[in-house]
């Protein structure tokens, strides 16, 4: 008997002292996005949208890797194999903390305003016209010109230099994944798993594009009314209110690319390696018809002083009460 009651005693001290623990533990990263407000105005006057706290399942498992290649090949593309996809692999779990995301693409006129208050340079890089690859400046172009189209042409340096200028930052390309994914867990897309896309899903390489220009592949049976770039929010947003997550622009990321990133990645907001020759993009553009290259889990790398019509950026903030 005196032996359960000492037994007793020490659990309770036991118990006593973990729910202490757990409290402090809570304390110490309260959930405050209720407090916060779920859209902000940036300084370059951007809408942005608050992402909350969480974790998701980032990358790809690698027991799907061959039927990613078996999807390759089916399309044509013989020459894709396995190591193209390992990358992405593991699946590994990440929490990231709450923070703002512009709601749309940076825009031409977004744009504007900052190469005329600071002087930077204007845009050129290589265009896609009529199925040409050209060196050209794309607001001289019909196809890109538009105040509300996405500013296109641009480089991670340029990205970066924009998102300095405006208070901001290029998202991690684990705040990426995170918000286009939208909630949804273990999708392929951010329509779900099917293929084609269903109607309206996004700005891809389609049947408009195919009227103008017949060098490009496209989706067939799809048609989202754009043969180029498409005025940003012209389709349905996701959960988290964030439109154009996959096409129209690819999305240069903070991250430089590590190839074995993913091996070793912390599990609380990585922000990838400390250096590196090549600088990330997500999320596929206009000219994109091959289903892997539209995934969620999809990793894309550029030179940082690369500029092309296929790819611009967004930015973000982190959240603080």
């Amino acid at each position: 008997m005196k032996y359960a009651i000492i037994v007793s005693i020490a659990v309770s001290i036991l118990l006593i002292v973990g729910i202490s623990i757990a409290q402090k533990d809570l304390q110490l990263a309260p959930d405050n996005t209720k407090e916060m407000p779920k859209e902000i105005i940036g300084k370059d006057g951007a809408k942005m949208v608050l992402i909350p706290a969480g974790e998701f399942e980032m990358g790809t498992d690698p027991a799907e890797i061959p039927e990613l290649v078996k999807l390759a090949k089916d399309q044509g593309l013989f020459f894709i194999e396995a190591i193209q996809f390992e990358d992405e692999a593991p699946r590994h779990t990440v929490y990231v903390d709450a923070f703002y995301m512009d709601a749309y693409e940076v825009t031409n006129a977004q744009y504007r305003k900052f190469v005329q208050a600071t002087g930077h340079r204007e845009l050129e890089g290589f265009i896609v016209e009529d199925g040409i690859i050209r060196i050209g400046k794309p607001w001289e172009s019909k196809n890109y010109k538009g105040d509300n189209q996405p500013v296109v042409c641009v480089s991670w340096d340029d990205a970066k230099a924009y998102a300095d200028w405006s208070g901001k930052r290029l998202p991690t390309e684990a705040e990426w994944e995170y918000s286009a994914r939208g909630g949804l867990v273990g999708k392929r897309y951010a329509w779900g798993d099917d293929w084609p896309p269903p109607k309206g899903s996004g700005n891809f390489a389609d049947g408009t594009l195919k009227r103008v220009s017949t060098g490009l592949g496209i989706i067939d049976g799809y048609d989202d009314g754009y043969a180029y770039t498409a005025p940003v929010g012209s389709y349905k947003p996701n959960s988290y209110g964030l439109y154009d997550m996959l096409g129209n622009v690819l999305e240069w990321c903070a991250d430089w690319y590590d190839e074995k990133y993913y091996v070793s990645s912390p599990k609380s907001n990585p922000k990838g390696p400390d250096s590196g020759q090549f600088c990330i993009l997500r999320g596929g553009s206009w000219s994109d018809d091959i289903p892997f290259f539209l995934r969620l889990s999809d990793r894309n790398l550029d030179n940082p002083n690369e500029c092309f019509s296929t790819c611009g950026f967004r930015c973000v903030v982190s959240a603080t009460p």
